[in-house]
């Protein structure tokens, strides 16, 4: 097992995904950021709800991850944003090394 991790992020809409993944990235706390649009059912405040959204998925490691829910809370627009991060059993070694070259900026 390596230290990367994905880590998903469930957007408004895209021009949210934009921000989140320009940030994420400029700030040196993902390497990559990809969009995916999904459609969501969930509870909200008691009652069924359903929308379209975009999916984030960024390629990071675990040492940027409380940086990374900090950077979301502040532009996100939900008041609670879906951050989830899934551990990365293998990775290719020329992609982790690019990604821990890219991540120490």
């Amino acid at each position: 097992m390596t230290d990367i991790v994905t880590v998903s992020i469930a957007c408004a809409n895209d021009a949210e995904a934009q921000t989140i993944a320009r940030l994420l990235v400029e700030q040196c706390l993902a390497g990559c950021v990809q969009f995916h649009p999904i459609h969501s059912t969930y509870i909200w405040q008691g009652a069924v709800e359903s929308a379209a959204e975009i999916m984030l998925t960024a390629k990071t490691v675990t040492a940027k991850l409380p940086a990374i829910e900090a950077a979301v809370m502040a532009v996100h627009s939900y008041d609670v944003p879906e951050i989830l991060a899934q551990p990365v059993v293998w990775c290719s070694e020329s992609y982790a090394a690019w990604l821990h070259n890219v991540l120490e900026g």
